[in-house]
């Protein structure tokens, strides 16, 4: 029983390779032996490139070729010489084989295995403010967090996933001003989306009372015109805030107008946190806790889970920070102007990282200030100390942090080499990507605008029931409730990372929950197919013959599901999530195209019913196996 069918195939076209190479002369070590799958107009499943060891030894490709073909095969079926690459093509009949035999076998552990050397790694994802509900761009953030654990699990990796609490900074002591002023007002709503709602009105009300106080020293009619037009806007603001909650809105109104300056006292808080103040510690502490148990109830519903929770304010107060700012200035790249520099690209330079950095010579990496001049530590800095606190269980780091985070992390990775830290430099990850647009919307949280998790996956379940019940007229309540919540969950998910991280993303409803075309329920769909079929089977169907099967539909489908196991390989090894998705969707639609067109259970005789059985079994472990990867349910029925 072998856990990978393909693999076969690929280990026996390398042998032949090999075993051509020596027979010509040469060492096996010379020749870098690579495949490549061919395009779709070439027949032919694997092809090994010629060019280089012909022009390197002088050795014509039919040499080669004609020694490869003195090799004994069982999985080849044929060889052929095209244009300088030997093209192999597999034997699906006997292939079929092996993989009936390795999905009976396997079954949920088809498709992973297990890495050579096995690392310890943390992922940290989501990571969001604790100032306001998770939003769509911070949902993609966790999916994609959470899918890329998943996968390096599968590895047989040792994965811990961390939240980072970013609780040090003005936003967080601006919400948590506003919730000093009405901490004893009570809101039914889930305590996110009530801090949200806090913190937006606090930030208003203070972006209010600053235009009215430099309206009060505006020295030109010029200047007092510009106040003006923005006053009117952030007027305007207030209004629609208040209609969300007048009693709320009041309080703080009231609140933040008897200080004599609101401004004042959000950074003295700010500064007595960082400093370790008790009374402003327990403060924000209990209201970022109200906001993380919101986060932990969103998160749940799209099944995301993490296995750590990092208070930045503890590597604040801890010595991490200072022992940071103490090793980069004993250093040759920090200097003193009022505050110290850190400069990134001189560092980088001199220990020779552009390169390994993938980065032009001629690119000048900004210089990071690593501290404020009252004291105060920033936020880069803060993260350099997190990062070698990550790295003390760890051998790799992973940080998903949205492609506007790119300079910050890059400087990260440079800190962190200038300290002596090279190895933990190279094994530091920062997995971008783009941002999530919805047409005709622009989000701003410190306006209050903003659409949240919450809402997308309560429409995204209710779209999905509509569906399902065009489908299910007659089914029970119940179960339509629970496969809503299934195909609407996975909706969302799969579409957040089915598009490259690489790429910016547009939600549009029409898309993420097309039946009929790549998306999560388009998958799920296959897999209730494949699940229907079997349903109606009586007892086993062990007596199959492989070599019956025929059609081409059924051959490509043997094919396909055969290469599952190195497709999960190479998308945990390149970290490349979309891989998954990609193949998944061609399994989804091959797998239509068979269940349309070929006869399963009316096959005859027995024995060809029972193969094409086989391949429906393995086509539902291998949907079922791959959308666990992506954290989404596989439903029986649809």
């Amino acid at each position: 029983m072998t856990s990978n069918p393909f693999g076969e195939f690929r280990v026996e076209c390398y042998n032949a390779v090999k075993n051509a190479i020596v027979n010509l002369g040469f060492e096996s070590s010379q020749v870098n032996i690579k495949f490549e799958i061919p395009p779709p107009s070439i027949d032919a499943h694997l092809a090994f490139p010629t060019f280089t060891f012909s022009r390197s030894f002088n050795i014509s490709p039919k040499k080669i070729y004609d020694e490869i073909l003195k090799f004994h095969f069982k999985l080849v079926d044929n060889v052929k010489l095209t244009a300088g690459y030997i093209n192999f093509c597999v034997n699906i009949k006997r292939l079929a084989d092996i993989l009936f035999n390795s999905i009976s076998k396997l079954d949920e552990q088809y498709g992973f295995i297990p890495a050579e050397k096995p690392m310890r790694i943390v992922v940290e994802h989501t990571s969001a403010n604790p100032i306001h509900p998770l939003h769509i761009g911070a949902a993609r953030n966790a999916v994609i967090g959470d899918t890329l654990a998943r996968l390096l699990r599968a590895r047989g990796h040792k994965v811990s996933t961390h939240f980072y609490i970013d609780d040090v900074g003005l936003q967080v002591s601006v919400a948590a001003y506003g919730f000093s002023k009405i901490k004893s007002f009570k809101l039914s709503m889930k305590p996110d989306h009530f801090i949200g709602l806090i913190y937006a009105i606090t930030n208003c009300l203070l972006e209010i009372w600053k235009i009215k106080r430099d309206l009060d020293n505006a020295e030109s009619d010029e200047m007092r015109i510009k106040l003006l037009s923005k006053l009117s806007e952030w007027v305007s603001i207030a209004n629609e805030l208040r209609e969300r909650n007048e009693k709320l809105f009041d309080l703080l109104n009231e609140g933040v107008n008897s200080d004599p300056d609101p401004i004042r006292a959000v950074a003295e808080l700010d500064l007595k946190y960082e400093l370790g103040d008790e009374s402003v510690k327990s403060l924000i502490r209990e209201m970022c806790s109200m906001c993380i148990e919101g986060f932990k109830e969103t998160l749940k519903k799209i099944n995301v889970y993490h296995d750590s929770w990092d208070w930045e304010s503890d590597i604040v107060w801890s010595s991490l920070v200072k022992k940071v700012l103490k090793g980069l200035r004993e250093t040759s790249f920090v200097y003193e102007e009022a505050v110290p520099i850190f400069d990134a690209n001189s560092a980088a330079n001199k220990l020779g990282l552009k390169e390994k950095l993938g980065l032009n010579v001629n690119y000048e990496i900004p210089k990071l200030i690593l501290q404020r001049s009252d004291g105060r530590s920033l936020y880069t800095t803060r993260d350099i100390a997190y990062t070698l606190w990550q790295f003390r269980n760890a051998d790799k780091v992973i940080h998903v942090i949205g492609v506007e985070q790119s300079l910050a992390q890059l400087q990260l990775k440079v800190a962190l080499a200038a300290l002596g830290y090279t190895d933990l430099a190279e094994n530091f990850i920062h997995y971008s990507y783009e941002l999530v647009s919805l047409p005709g919307f622009k989000m701003s949280s410190r306006r209050g605008k903003y659409v949240d998790l919450d809402r997308i996956l309560d429409e995204a379940v209710e779209r999905a029931k509509m569906e399902v019940l065009k489908r299910n007229r007659n089914m029970d309540g119940e179960l339509v409730d629970k496969i809503s919540r299934m195909v609407g969950v996975g909706a969302v998910r799969y579409a957040l990372i089915s598009v490259s991280p690489n790429k910016k993303m547009v939600f549009t409803w029409d898309r993420i929950l097309d039946f009929n075309r790549n998306s999560g329920p388009f998958i799920q769909y296959a897999h209730a197919r494949a699940c229907n079929i079997l349903a109606k089977v009586e007892g086993a169907f062990s007596d199959y013959d492989s070599s019956m099967l025929e059609d081409e539909l059924e051959l490509d489908l043997v094919l396909i599901v055969s290469r599952f196991p190195e497709i999960v390989t190479e998308a945990a090894d390149t970290l490349r999530i979309e891989l998954i998705t990609d193949y998944l969707y061609d399994v989804a639609l091959k797998f239509n195209s068979f269940y349309d067109s070929v006869h399963v259970l009316k096959s005859k005789p027995i024995q060809l019913r029972n193969a094409r059985l086989q391949l429906v079994n393995a086509v539902r472990i291998v949907l079922s196996n791959g959308l666990s990867l992506l954290g989404i349910d596989a439903p029986n029925r649809m």
